[in-house]
């Protein structure tokens, strides 16, 4: 039993919660509503012990985790997470490794390991996934893939956050089938937070939190709003704003729209629906310039289309702030588009009007704002570029009924003053009364029909024998450092074979000075890269971050300014030959170790390298050295490597939808506008390191750095002939160098 005795929590001063008590049993699904902000993911936070309570107790099993810490990873295993955003509680590059975080930090043996991963994966219907990687998932197989990691801890109980928002309907109605088979044939005590209807309607008791009590109740009273309608248009008259023709896309090697051909147009509010993955992001950020077809041709009101031409608010449009004010924040569009400061100042009254904002608001900071004023504004932001055509990605996703009635609003609002607007969205039956047309994505292709359509092909392309699907090999180079490409022949090597490897493959390059030895270093690289399915243009891509270095070590060495160089140029200046070699030589020996490099990264998983280093480092753990919290170190570290890559490609994106180029101007122009991505993306990433750290404690992570290390493990019978054989050909081209 959980039970929760007069909880109290403020932040800043502020009550949050105030004086709540209830209690979940096992085997019954209980559902948290109410309206955004009211304290429902505070409650789930306190529940599973992330989070203290200020006052009050919270107890589950006979287990209070304000006791003690042993108390409190008790109640982590007892009490399963998911929250609503997967990306922020993944840690790990492969599947397999991350289904097995969390029992790995319960000390359970490997063989028991696998065995949890095989049933969490087969219950989250992501069975065959094993060896893909996380970051390669759709929305919806990572938020089936967070389930999978907490299910195979085997808690007692679930807190669930939103756990459907980013799925279809037919795997949102597979994963409520779920719920109900792990509460009532399996026991477990199920909390949902949520706003779905259905969801609700699956639970045993409902509980509407107003922030200072919950109170048990029927759906109807925890979930109040006016349902707005839409007069829907007979025909489309108005002229076409947005049309493709032909348009083909392919990311991976794997084809995501093929032959695409679509028509916006004025007055037009469509739907664009399609299962997780098929694409649909996609093709709003090709319609919006963000992206560049493969083959076809996009046009907007009869042009090319260019970022800036089309508003798109993404998803969580909040978290690309970086002025010190509303006003600024809201200009940004309309500054970029080349107005003048009259227009602009239009532009965003009229903006901060149309989403129900007070002027007042306009000289505050936007990180000062509640949840709902910034959602606000945000979206203040993107209508501000007066563009013809509007598009929404999951607008309404996790919001209470306030909240989707505002969205709503706004989207009729445009169509209604003639701008054309296309909602990407999975919530089929809220918006299908709001649309004058369904478009269906599936298979790379476009559909255009009515709801009962949309539900056939959701059910078509989302059944069992879609989401059990084997696992697939991924294609391409994923990026440099901390990008994980499985199948590669390098991939199946023991991680601490690598590493060691690379540390004498680094030794070697640096004493490398006759041709012979250059030589066999050179081909040790060829076969590195042949073993991770490396090419030279993924080397040469790898150099980009160091390219300047390695240019002004080139240039330093082949010119000499005090007079003594081979060739004079002007007064003491001049080029200098055996500078000059020196510093190709330099560069010769960084771009052999990017290569090295680069083959090991994008063959091995953090994961793999973290464990790898701990193992390595154990036999110093007996002199003193800290090995275990250096494995945390080193975790969060390799973890944060793609994610800054993420991070800023969304912001990126983001502000380029709001006419940020970033690539023309003067250095001070230029600039500035980066500025526009680095704030939020500093921001983003505390905001994550912040939810990456929780989710890792809430897997128990902290029982496992706190001393102990991993379970000893000795190498396979290739990987130690591997070992062996390649150490002995680098000694002795090592040793050659020195005697030399």
């Amino acid at each position: 039993m959980i039970d929760l005795r007069e909880v109290s929590i403020a932040y800043d001063g502020t009550a949050v919660i105030d004086g709540m008590s209830f209690s979940i049993a096992p085997g019954e699904i209980v559902a948290l509503v109410g309206r955004n902000g009211c304290g429902k993911s505070t409650l789930g936070r306190v529940i599973c012990a992330v989070q203290l309570v200020d006052g009050g107790a919270v107890v589950v099993d006979g287990h209070d985790p304000s006791v003690s810490e042993l108390e409190r990873l008790r109640v982590r295993e007892l009490v399963g997470y998911v929250r609503q955003d997967p990306v922020d509680q993944i840690v790990s590059s492969l599947v397999f490794d991350e289904v097995a975080f969390g029992p790995r930090n319960l000390g359970i043996d490997e063989d028991e390991v696998a065995l949890r991963v095989d049933e969490a994966l087969e219950l989250s219907l992501l069975h065959g996934f094993g060896q893909r990687v996380t970051v390669e998932l759709s929305g919806g197989e990572q938020q089936r893939l967070a389930l999978a990691g907490v299910l195979a801890m085997r808690p007692r109980y679930l807190v669930l956050d939103e756990p459907t928002s980013q799925l279809d309907p037919s795997s949102r109605e597979l994963m409520r089938g779920l719920f109900a088979m792990l509460s009532h044939e399996r026991g477990m005590g199920i909390v949902l937070i949520t706003h779905d209807a259905d969801e609700i309607a699956l639970a045993d008791r409902t509980f509407a939190c107003d922030g200072s009590d919950v109170q048990e109740g029927s759906p109807v009273e925890a979930e109040p709003g006016a349902r707005l309608e839409r007069r829907v248009s007979a025909g489309l008259a108005g002229d076409v704003v947005v049309s493709l023709d032909g348009v083909r896309f392919s990311h991976g090697g794997r084809t995501i729209l093929d032959a695409v051909d679509l028509e916006l147009r004025a007055g037009e509010l469509a739907i664009l629906a399609g299962a997780s993955g098929a694409g649909k992001s996609t093709l709003s950020s090709l319609c919006a310039g963000l992206l560049e077809p493969d083959a076809g041709m996009v046009r907007v009101c009869g042009r090319a289309v260019a970022p800036g031409m089309v508003g798109v608010a993404f998803q969580q449009p909040e978290a690309q702030f970086f002025h010190d004010t509303v006003f600024d924040e809201v200009a940004f569009a309309p500054r970029n588009a080349g107005l003048g400061e009259r227009e602009v100042h239009v532009l965003v009254e009229r903006s901060i009007e149309a989403v129900g904002l007070s002027s007042d608001v306009l000289n505050r900071s936007p990180f000062e704002l509640s949840g709902g004023q910034a959602r606000r504004v945000a979206i203040a932001s993107v209508i501000a570029l007066d563009a013809p055509v509007y598009i929404f990605d999951e607008p309404s996703a996790a919001l209470d009924a306030e909240g989707r009635s505002f969205i709503h609003g706004i989207a009729c609002k445009l169509a209604g003053d003639g701008r054309a607007v296309l909602v990407v969205t999975h919530d089929l039956p809220e918006w299908e009364r709001l649309a004058d047309r369904v478009l269906v994505l599936e298979g790379g292709t476009l559909h255009s029909e009515g709801l009962e359509g949309v539900e056939a092909h959701a059910a078509d392309s989302e059944g069992p024998s879609t989401l059990r699907r084997g696992p697939v090999r991924s294609q391409g180079f994923m990026g440099p450092f901390g990008g994980y490409v499985a199948g590669a022949p390098l991939s199946h090597i023991d991680a601490r074979v690598k590493i060691t490897l690379l540390i004498f493959a680094t030794l070697g390059v640096f004493t490398a000075a006759a041709p012979r030895e250059w030589c066999f270093w050179i081909v040790a690289l060829a076969v590195a890269m042949r073993g991770a399915r490396l090419g030279v243009r993924d080397v040469l891509r790898g150099m980009r971050p160091v390219a300047i270095i390695l240019m002004f070590t080139l240039a330093a060495n082949l010119v000499s300014c005090d007079g003594g160089g081979a060739m004079p140029l002007a007064g003491p200046i001049g080029l200098d030959f055996a500078g000059g070699m020196r510093g190709a030589a330099a560069v010769a020996r960084i771009l052999l170790l990017v290569g090295f490099s680069l083959a090991v990264s994008i063959s091995t998983t953090a994961t793999q390298i973290s464990d790898a280093v701990v193992r390595l480092l154990r036999p110093f753990a007996r002199l003193g050295m800290p090995v275990a919290a250096l494995s945390t170190v080193l975790s969060l570290a390799l973890r944060f490597i793609p994610l800054v890559s993420e991070e800023l490609g969304r912001i990126r994106l983001a502000q380029r939808a709001r006419g940020a180029r970033f690539d023309e101007g003067g250095l001070i122009m230029r600039i500035r506008i980066w500025s526009s991505v680095l704030t939020p993306l500093m921001v983003g990433l505390f905001r994550r390191s912040d939810r990456l750290a929780e989710a890792m404690s809430a897997r128990c992570y902290d029982a496992s750095s706190t001393g102990r290390l991993p379970a000893p493990r000795p190498l396979g019978r290739h990987d130690r002939v591997l070992l062996a054989g390649s150490l002995t050909f680098m000694a002795a081209a090592i040793a050659a160098s020195l005697i030399g």
